[in-house]
């Protein structure tokens, strides 16, 4: 009967770490996914820009005369504006930024590399076989790093989502200034 409820409990713990596993990989597809986004939508933005700026330069006179400088303003507020959103998807986060270890816990997981990357290979090595020699703490250690990538995740989502609306809101104003300026002036 022991024998039998020791091979549940093993095939339990495996079964809760490979949901874990699956779970973190599929936080970091889509971690790959919002980076890829940010960076084309940063390219489109800073591409725009490229572009228009010789042709604003060569045509000064037109672009003051007609006051078409208010829809370039608008649009370069939404294109650089954009980029600087776009930025804070790619850039790596402050690891303390998110963690928030307020259970007095000093135990840190050795599964992820922002706990260790300072510490000495011999102190690591000591750390990760005894973490390895408790089934629940590797489950707990796993946890809690699923918790904080999918907090970055979500960060990232966010300013992503706010990115967009940046610029489907400025191209949306930079249009209609430019069809009143137009048929104004």
């Amino acid at each position: 009967m022991d024998e039998l409820f020791s091979k549940k409990m093993d095939k339990s713990s495996k079964e809760v770490i490979n949901i874990i596993r699956t779970t973190q990989r599929n936080n970091i597809e889509l971690t790959a996914i919002a980076d890829n986004k940010a960076n084309v939508l940063m390219s489109l933005n800073a591409v725009m820009i490229a572009a228009i700026t010789p042709m604003v330069l060569a045509n000064v006179d037109i672009v003051l005369s007609r006051f078409l400088y208010i829809p370039l303003l608008i649009l370069a507020a939404t294109c650089f504006a954009t980029i600087y959103i776009c930025t804070q998807v790619l850039k790596p986060s402050r690891f303390e930024d998110l963690r928030d270890d307020d259970d007095g816990e000093e135990e840190f997981s050795p599964f992820f590399f922002g706990n260790f990357f300072n510490m000495k290979p011999n102190d690591f090595f000591l750390y990760m076989k005894k973490s390895l020699a408790e089934p629940e703490q590797i489950k707990k250690h796993l946890a809690k790093d699923l918790f904080y990538v999918g907090r970055r995740l979500g960060v990232k989502m966010k300013n992503m989502r706010l990115a967009f609306n940046i610029f489907l809101v400025g191209i949306f104003l930079t249009l209609v200034s430019m069809i009143v300026v137009i048929m104004l002036f």
